[in-house]
């Protein structure tokens, strides 16, 4: 389980490193940030499910923004929620927002300090109009929401 988890991290890492070097996400460009992240939770250590019913298309800086807050919120599960099972992660159109919920230990989030993660992920969302909010608490897991107000989908 161990090696199976390391290989997971390996393999997020890979995909940041790959987008530093400006290559964009072959499924995130052809199938939109659901089926990009259905393939990453195919390969988490943990039960991950991804829900986006009717998720249109968007502009690829508003999907990419999408996407790497979730694969940053995935990250973080691995490394810092010891004993999550189940990762839930919600997509959902007008506004644009996402969720990501786990079942792990949680912690005071009033009394954390924000990691680099975290504040990348908000600059993300920031940088295309958006927020992000982090709930958690001791023994109740943790819950990321992102939300971009004024989005408008492509044209079909």
């Amino acid at each position: 389980m161990l090696q199976t988890l390391g290989d997971d991290v390996v393999a997020i890492i890979d995909e940041i490193r790959s987008l530093a070097r400006g290559v964009y996400p072959h499924l995130l460009d052809d199938g939109g940030p659901a089926e990009a992240l259905r393939s990453v939770a195919g390969h988490a250590a943990f039960r991950a499910t991804v829900v986006a019913p009717d998720l249109p298309r968007y502009a690829a800086d508003v999907e990419a923004a999408i996407y790497f807050c979730c694969l940053e919120a995935l990250q973080n599960v691995s490394k810092h929620a010891t004993g999550a099972r189940n990762v839930a992660i919600t997509l959902a159109p007008g506004p644009l927002r996402f969720e990501i919920r786990d079942d792990g230990p949680g912690f005071d989030a009033d009394r954390s300090r924000p990691g680099a993660g975290l504040d990348n992920m908000r600059d993300r969302m920031a940088a295309v109009g958006g927020r992000l909010d982090i709930s958690s608490a001791p023994g109740r897991g943790t819950i990321v929401r992102g939300s971009i107000a004024r989005c408008d989908p492509l044209p079909a």
